[in-house]
């Protein structure tokens, strides 16, 4: 019916683009024929079954010292192999990571051969193909040459890293379960007195008010604080999406934010910051779109997760940079965060950033292997193998976090997208390094939000990835920039970003008194469940936030002892 009406010669340019957006939406879910169609019930119950068998999977690790089995989550796990002091605890762990693998190895296969099945009978070459042509509008040849130019070019720094790491930590530092664990900086307790977890919204929506970002009269429900019960991931979503009707009126978005933030704990405050700029990135990005359907602003396919993933990875980099930090990262005496602390975790963990972005592409990489097996060549025993010869070319031996633990792989909707996180550093970077060589500078820079709006915001998923970044950039997507910081020297970095926070003294464009809510226009409704507990409906944000942080106070006020 679409494909009828968009032969019309008489549409108009409006009705074109709803017709087209419409048609590129269905075909990301609805299925070309019976026989497809039947496949992907199939595929259905088979994912069903291997989340309900993973979510009962006695997962955990035998603890070295007692030989008792002690059950653990893969985050639980995750977070032993990074941060226990014990060796052998984190080897225990990492053996626990490890197990996933062989058990969802078997059904995995099925799925797979499920799935390029379906994608076949839809015309493409296989699952990941058509993932790629629907979601990001490029075809994976395309991706994999973007990749494959980041890869090459960031292995020399990994194996001078890898050996560097050996030579100063010993033989030991290359075992998976102990990388992590010996190049992980810890300033945590240092900075927490700079990011006061109750003053994370006003530094969240300042920062963004001098930029310049304005969210068009949406609504914003912030529900920051962990809870019973509460679903465990944070996460934003829009249960009304923005569009422009054909009267010409705009239909503003309503925004809903949750994380599961524990404001006593330690880091919470920074935790609470980064993600505010990041879910609130989200949130500036859908509410510009200024598009004649709310398919064009919706949060699924064909909405590009490297494009979404790009305005909130943009907007929290700048979390990690000096002169930031030096206006909005201040104690609740309103002393601005030392240089000391900034230096010390610059030294920690700047030489080590290529590991995180190689660890990255382990997932695209081998879900590209996969997805090219035939049929006969899908055993459990084969992918466990390929997962091995994958980690050993892009990390030069066993990941810290074994690719087939990592779930994306197994749900439909989460799978060949992980190349979405490489790409979008990318384009955060090439962002970065274009606002740096036209501004000089990226903190409180006015010019930003209106031309982020411009390039970036107001088409929506009407153009394709790939050209929004050459658009604002003037330049195709490369790994360039994204590899020039991996390899910056590190005198350079600490350089560069000690004169940013000299400058960054100076303060914050706004105080927390003043009112910015008409630079922002929208409305922030702070909540915690169904309780609303603050909003800036008839308060100001700073009388809002007051309310907010006497509600935390007495809220989460530490237990005494009984």
């Amino acid at each position: 019916m679409i494909q009828h009406h968009l032969k019309n010669p008489d549409l108009t340019e409006s009705q074109q683009k709803c017709l087209t957006v419409m048609e590129r939406t269905y075909k990301c879910y609805l299925q070309v024929t019976d026989e497809a169609d039947k496949v992907r019930q199939e595929i259905v119950a088979l994912e069903g079954d291997l989340e309900t068998k993973r979510n009962e999977m006695k997962l955990g690790y035998t603890d070295p010292k007692t030989g008792e089995f002690k059950a653990a989550s893969s985050v639980q796990l995750r977070n032993l192999i990074q941060a226990s002091d014990d060796e052998a605890t984190r080897k225990a762990c990492y053996e626990g990571m490890r197990s996933i693998s062989k058990f969802v190895a078997a059904p995995l296969c099925e799925i797979i051969k499920a799935r390029n099945k379906m994608a076949k009978a839809n015309g493409y070459s296989n699952f990941y193909e058509y993932k790629v042509q629907t979601s990001e509008g490029m075809d994976l040849k395309k991706l994999f040459e973007i990749l494959d130019d980041f890869e090459s070019k960031t292995r020399p720094i990994l194996e001078k890293v890898q050996k560097t790491l050996v030579e100063e930590k010993g033989e030991a530092a290359s075992k998976p379960w102990n990388t992590g664990y010996l190049v992980a900086g810890d300033v945590t307790q240092k900075k927490d007195p700079y990011f006061p977890f109750d003053k994370a919204v006003s530094a969240w929506a300042r920062s963004f008010a001098a930029m310049n970002i304005c969210y068009n009269k949406s609504v914003m429900n912030l529900d920051l604080c962990d809870r019973e019960k509460k679903y465990s991931n944070g996460f934003c979503h829009w249960p009304v999406a923005p569009y422009i009707k054909p009267d010409g009126t705009a239909v503003a978005c309503v925004t809903n934010f949750t994380s599961l933030a524990q404001p006593n704990a330690v880091g919470s405050g920074l935790r609470a910051l980064t993600t505010l700029m990041h879910e609130g990135g989200h949130a500036a990005h859908f509410a510009n779109v200024t598009q004649p359907s709310p398919f064009h602003s919706q949060e699924r396919a064909p909405m590009s997760v490297a494009y979404a993933e790009t305005q909130s990875m943009f907007l929290d980099s700048l979390v990690g940079d000096a002169d930031w930090m030096a206006k909005y990262a201040v104690s609740k005496k309103g002393d601005p965060i030392p240089w000391e602390v900034i230096e010390q975790e610059i030294k920690q963990t700047h030489s080590y950033k290529v590991l995180t972005h190689r660890i990255s592409l382990c997932v695209p990489y081998y879900e590209k292997a996969l997805y090219e097996l035939t049929d006969d060549e899908l055993t459990a025993e084969n992918i466990q193998k390929i997962a091995d010869e994958v980690e050993a070319k892009i990390m030069g031996g066993p990941a810290a976090r074994p690719v087939l633990s990592v779930p994306h792989i197994l749900a439909d909707e989460l799978s060949c997208y992980y190349h979405a996180y490489t790409l979008a550093n990318m384009a955060v970077y090439q962002t970065r390094s274009h606002f740096l060589k036209k501004y000089g500078f990226l903190s409180d820079n006015e010019h930003i939000g209106p031309e982020l709006a411009e390039s970036y915001w107001k088409v929506g998923n009407s153009v394709p990835f790939l050209n929004l970044v050459e658009n604002l950039t003037g330049a195709p997507l490369a790994a360039d920039a994204l590899v020039d910081s991996i390899k910056q020297n590190l005198d350079d970095c600490l350089q560069k970003q000690k004169a940013l926070y000299q400058k960054g003294l100076v303060g914050a464009k706004y105080s927390a008194k003043d009112d910015i809510m008409p630079v922002l226009d929208m409305q922030i409704r702070l909540v915690h469940g169904d309780l609303l507990v603050a909003s800036t409906e008839k308060d100001t944000l700073t009388e809002c936030c007051t309310k907010y942080e006497d509600w935390i106070s007495k809220e989460f006020a530490p237990q005494k002892n009984e």
